[in-house]
């Protein structure tokens, strides 16, 4: 018998409310992915991250839950790929362009995006400049469903107004921001998912597009992941 599927919007190392939240929800027994801004790499030296991750794997491995997170851009990357990555038995940090079947469909998982406040934020503590999403199509596998911290242009603000404020302080931030969410979409038809998941935006939004069931998830929302 499958067991269900949730997804979950930014966290933002809020993990007491993360934990609230699955107790209020009752969830257990399921798979529990994060779009990205768990938050990972903020908070502690490595030692400190590494004992947090241990108390959230034990706590989701007494509800029976595998917790599944991509990186956002509130992510120290290297928790996410390479050799600091944090792989335990119920938590799981996923590498960018990972794949993985779940309940016999197949999902893809890449993080990154940019961060609109970068220039105001600590290189190596709180902002890392391999952060933003990398468009690979050679490592584009087709799925069922697609996972990402930002969104594709079609789906959630894509204005230059929105954040013209940062834009006015930070020559090339919308050059950049405008860069990743064309190649999102292009990642998104090379995949052809029949649904995707994003965050980043901190609202709700969602649109049928192409045959394709996609949403957005606001700061912790919960959404249960059906087939198509």
């Amino acid at each position: 018998m499958n067991k269900p599927t949730y997804i979950i919007g930014d966290i933002h190392g809020a993990f007491g409310r993360l934990k609230q939240k699955i107790k209020d929800h009752d969830l257990k027994d399921c798979t529990l992915i994060c779009v990205g801004d768990l938050g990972i790499g903020f908070s502690y030296s490595e030692k400190g991250e590494r004992s947090a991750c241990d108390g959230l794997n034990t706590f989701f491995a007494e509800r029976d839950i595998l917790f599944l997170s991509i990186r956002g851009n509130h992510d120290e990357p290297g928790y996410y790929n390479g050799p600091k990555r944090i792989d335990l038995s119920n938590f799981k940090l996923l590498p960018d362009y990972h794949k993985m079947v779940i309940n016999d469909e197949k999902f893809l998982f890449v993080g990154g995006a940019v961060s609109i406040d970068r220039r105001w934020r600590k290189e190596g503590i709180s902002y890392w400049a391999d952060e933003i999403f990398v468009l690979k199509p050679e490592l584009v596998e087709k799925c069922d469903v697609l996972i990402t911290h930002s969104a594709p242009h079609w789906i959630g603000p894509f204005d230059k107004e929105s954040i013209s404020s940062w834009c006015d302080r930070d020559i090339g931030l919308w050059d950049l921001c405008y860069k990743e969410r064309i190649e999102i979409a292009e990642l998104f038809k090379l995949c052809s998912p029949s649904k995707s998941y994003h965050g980043h935006f901190h609202a709700s939004h969602w649109v049928d597009f192409n045959d394709c069931y996609a949403t957005i998830l606001d700061i912790e929302e919960i959404k249960e992941h059906r087939k198509a």
